[in-house]
C-alpha cells in the first residue's frame, strides 16, 4: 500500500470512539488524522491529502454535509466510509458504512476497500 493510499482522516463526535479508532488503524498501519472538529477536518481535506474520510453518523447533518462537501471538492479520488450504530441499507452521505459493533476487523477491511 503506498503513502497516499494509507492517509485517512477521521472525524466524529465521540471521543472514547474517536481514539479507539485511530489506535486501531494507526496500529495496521494507515497514517491517520483524527479529529472532532470541524475545523480542523476541512483544514486538512483542502490540503488534499487524503485518500479516505472516516465519517461517524454522531455528527451533525450540517456538519456531515459540508465534511462530505470539502471531501468530494478536494480529495476527488478519494471514498468515504461511514461508521454508525444504527444497521443502514445504504450510506447516506458515503461511499460505504461500517456497522459499529462489526469490530476493528471489518473497520480495517473497510478502509483497505475504499
Amino acid at each position: 500500500m503506498n503513502a497516499e493510499r494509507r492517509k485517512v482522516v477521521s472525524i466524529g463526535g465521540e471521543p472514547e470512539l474517536l481514539w479507539l479508532r485511530h489506535a486501531v488503524l494507526q496500529t495496521a498501519g494507515f497514517d491517520v488524522l483524527t479529529t472532532e472538529s470541524e475545523a480542523d477536518a476541512l483544514a486538512i481535506i483542502r490540503r488534499g491529502e487524503c485518500r479516505v474520510l472516516l465519517v461517524c453518523y454522531s455528527l451533525s447533518l450540517g456538519v456531515l454535509r459540508r465534511v462530505v462537501k470539502a471531501f468530494r471538492s478536494h480529495c476527488p479520488n478519494g471514498s468515504i466510509v461511514a461508521i454508525t450504530n444504527a444497521q443502514l441499507n445504504e450510506p447516506h452521505f458515503a461511499d460505504s458504512f461500517v456497522y459499529g459493533v462489526e469490530g476493528p476487523e471489518v473497520l480495517i477491511q473497510s478502509i483497505h476497500d475504499a
